[in-house]
């Protein structure tokens, strides 16, 4: 019989996590493999997730700036600042999220990067907007309107799907980079996200409700606490506002609570019209 100890120190060696073909890695291991090999992020930075994230986050950065009637001129500065750094940091943790996607158990890896992605792409985006709007102010011009307040507040509860949605989309064998034959074109990726979105509207909530109709109610109240103080966490956090952090918070749990009893409401229906 091989020893656990072996499997653990065999898959640490390994350069990439890609290139073990087990089905499922656990935690620890994905954190062992990045640990001593944290060189396949760069190697797998992932492309598709560069792309996608910066184009929406940059368009995501127009809208509100355009809403909160910025000038042009500080609504392309911040669009330019964003889709920049987006594009770097995107590919990274779109790197990261695929190496947690066979990772178990599930729901720890879901928690670890509905937290720790969010917490590293807000605080480049934080630094940088500061510093573009503070220190590069004669090169980009500053916002006039607070619409970068509003666009981070906004993005730290988008970052938290964000995450959540890669790491899903990923584990069904979409967005993938570096992943030998199961990595596929980003054309044949693109098309299989619509039904994925409709997959994953309801993943949490149905992660919850699992976790209820099995007894497992630590588990269920850890998703849905861990959603509402990641997304108010984090937004506290970089505007330094008790008030921002729990009102943020209540509204996340708000969302989360309205989409459970969706959920519920529409499970109940489908079975009763079966019957």
């Amino acid at each position: 019989m091989i020893n656990s100890d072996a499997i653990h120190r065999s898959i640490a060696e390994v350069g990439d996590l890609e290139k073990i073909r087990d089905g499922e890695i656990s935690v620890g291991d994905v954190f062992r493999s990045l640990a001593r090999h944290p060189a396949q992020v760069i190697s797998r930075w992932n492309w598709k997730s560069a792309l996608l994230g910066a184009i929406l986050r940059a368009s995501f950065y127009f809208t509100i700036y355009q809403v909160s009637k910025e000038s042009w001129l500080v609504t392309l500065g911040a669009v330019i600042v964003e889709f920049s750094f987006r594009f770097v940091t995107s590919g990274i943790s779109g790197a990261l999220v695929q190496s947690f996607r066979r990772a178990s158990p599930a729901w720890l890896a879901m928690m670890i990067v509905m937290i720790s992605l969010p917490v590293f792409s807000h605080t480049v985006e934080y630094i940088t907007h500061y510093a573009q709007e503070n220190l590069f102010s004669s090169i980009f011009a500053a916002s006039e309107n607070k619409a970068r307040q509003k666009a981070f507040a906004i993005s730290v509860l988008f970052s938290v799907l964000s995450a959540l949605f890669n790491l899903f989309v990923m584990r069904n064998g979409v967005m993938l980079v570096g992943a030998g034959s199961e990595t596929k074109s980003l054309l044949q990726d693109l098309k299989r996200i619509p039904l994925l979105i409709i997959e994953f509207i309801v993943i949490l909530p149905n992660a919850i409700l699992k976790s209820i109709r099995t007894g497992k109610i630590l588990t269920a109240v850890g998703f849905f606490s861990a959603f509402g103080l990641s997304v108010g966490g984090i937004l506290g956090v970089f505007r330094g506002k008790w008030s921002w952090a729990w009102t943020t918070a209540l509204g996340a749990w708000a969302i989360l609570l309205v989409f459970t009893f969706i959920v519920v409401v529409v499970g109940l229906f489908l079975k009763s019209s079966d019957e």
